[in-house]
């Protein structure tokens, strides 16, 4: 019911209104992903940072590649460059 409730507001109203910026990762835990998805997160997060914001904004909150770009200032290639070797990383992680 959360989950759907913060999808539903992502949708709503776009990122950059945000007044206090939200950690997908904790809004996952309240949704009950798996425990192994967020291991993954931490590894990556503590290998290379900059990969888990477009990770996250695209596969939990489901934000437009455009979007993201918008939201953190970078090229939409850059984005999709980075949500492809985040997904490769943790797809290899979570096969452990």
């Amino acid at each position: 019911m959360t989950y759907r409730a913060l999808r539903r507001r992502a949708h709503e109203s776009p990122a950059a209104d945000l007044v206090e910026p939200t950690d997908p990762r904790t809004t996952s835990v309240i949704a009950g992903t798996r425990l192994d998805l967020l291991d993954a997160l931490d590894v990556l997060d503590g290998e290379q940072p900059e990969l888990v914001p477009p990770f996250l904004l695209r596969d939990v909150c489901e934000m437009s590649y455009p979007a993201i770009a918008d939201h953190l200032g970078v090229p939409v290639g850059t984005v999709k460059a980075r949500i492809h070797y985040a997904r490769q990383r943790v797809r290899a992680l979570l096969a452990r």
